[in-house]
């Protein structure tokens, strides 16, 4: 049940990126607005970040994931149904403020129910998060090019969200109770400086993966002469290969430390990304977005396991604190790059994510060697 929520969430969160060239077109706005739904569904989780824990302690796991999920589709749908920024904008808020929340107790639920184990489970999580990104670019491209439009995409997300509550609202697992504290709890007396560095390597490594996301269908475009059609189609090799990368992951992390994978992972990341940011219209532009996806794909879940587990007896703060982290670095970086995009142009505003990767990687050495140290 929670692994096909998660995967709700995520093709919900990644559409973004492949209906943007078209919602470009259509509305006539330029990508600095553009990148404003991007900024708006960060918002929203961000602010849920600050008391998302709070509410799971309120109204139990179960309404919080279901709630925040059916809030997330009928987000989803305004979005599509509303020829306006005015509209869109706001539909992109209540899809990140109401997805936040799956997000972050998910997170919570499976690390409590599941220990030591916990990195193996969000990983696990996020490997059907994965597959669900991958067709969000598929549906967009496969219904664009069929003439039904891209909004059709919407309707299949929304139709599995209906099945899923039909096998599972109505007779749920026990699921275990929150650990959020009480209402005063003071977060930096209880989160230590191992959580913040793991929970800035997170930030970082969000940042770069949406900056792909989200605008890598446009540098496909602009850059390799593809259709729009054809250049939301190809995003989908980032996202399998994302997906490639978190089933490794969860089978090493289970004898492996998640501090050494998630370096491991970073810099292969760093070996990908310049392959596809100097190779505009060749084959290599694929190959490195492969890699780039290959290494990137480990970081979030690896990292979000790790913080929680910095933190143990009050996973639901630090999974909604991180949830601020995520959402932050998706309301700054695409932005950022999208406006950038408006000046030098998206080539060169690219360039953006290679100092991001290089400054997640440098935190997950200095947690390596804090680890390796603990255990001599």
């Amino acid at each position: 049940m929670t692994y096909g929520l998660v995967g709700f969430f995520a093709f919900m969160e990644t559409v973004l990126g492949p209906i943007m060239p078209f919602l470009r077109t259509e509305l006539g706005i330029d990508y600095t607005t553009a990148s404003l739904h991007f900024s708006a569904f960060a918002l929203g989780a961000v602010l849920l970040g600050l008391f998302g824990d709070r509410l799971s302690a309120w109204w139990g796991r179960r309404v919080s994931l279901w709630g925040g999920a059916f809030a997330m589709g009928a987000g989803g749908v305004f979005l599509a149904s509303v020829p306006s920024p005015w509209g869109t904008i706001p539909a992109a808020f209540v899809m990140g403020l109401s997805g936040a929340l799956v997000i972050v107790t998910s997170q919570a639920l499976l690390s409590d129910r599941h220990g030591e184990f916990g990195a193996v489970a969000v990983t696990e999580s996020n490997i059907t998060a994965s597959a669900c990104a991958i067709a969000a670019p598929l549906l967009v491209g496969a219904f664009a090019a069929a003439g039904l439009g891209w909004r059709t995409a919407f309707a299949v997300p929304v139709a599995a969200l209906v099945l899923l509550a039909l096998a599972f609202l109505f007779r749920p697992p026990d699921l275990p109770r929150t650990t959020a504290k009480g209402e005063g709890q003071a977060v930096g007396l209880v989160l230590p400086p191992r959580y913040w560095g793991l929970w800035t390597l997170v930030a970082l490594g969000v940042a770069s993966e949406w900056c792909v996301a989200y605008w890598g269908a446009d540098f496909l475009a602009d850059g390799t002469g593809l259709s729009r059609a054809a250049a939301a189609t190809s995003l989908t090799t980032f996202f399998v290969a994302m997906m490639g990368g978190r089933i490794a992951s969860s089978r090493l992390a289970r004898f492996l430390p998640v501090t050494l994978l998630l370096a491991a992972t970073l810099g292969l990341a760093l070996v990908g990304f310049p392959l596809f940011w100097f190779s505009p219209g060749s084959i290599l532009t694929l190959a490195g977005l492969f890699v780039t996806g290959l290494g990137i794909g480990g970081v979030y879940p690896l990292g979000v396991s790790a913080a929680i587990a910095a933190v143990p007896g009050n996973s639901d703060a630090a999974a909604a604190r991180l949830s601020i982290g995520g959402g932050g670095a998706i309301l700054v970086a695409p932005f950022v790059l999208g406006a950038l995009t408006d000046r030098i142009g998206i080539a060169t505003a690219f360039g953006i994510v290679i100092p991001m990767l290089l400054a997640a990687l440098a935190l997950a050495l200095v947690a390596l060697r804090t680890d390796h140290k603990a255990s001599t």
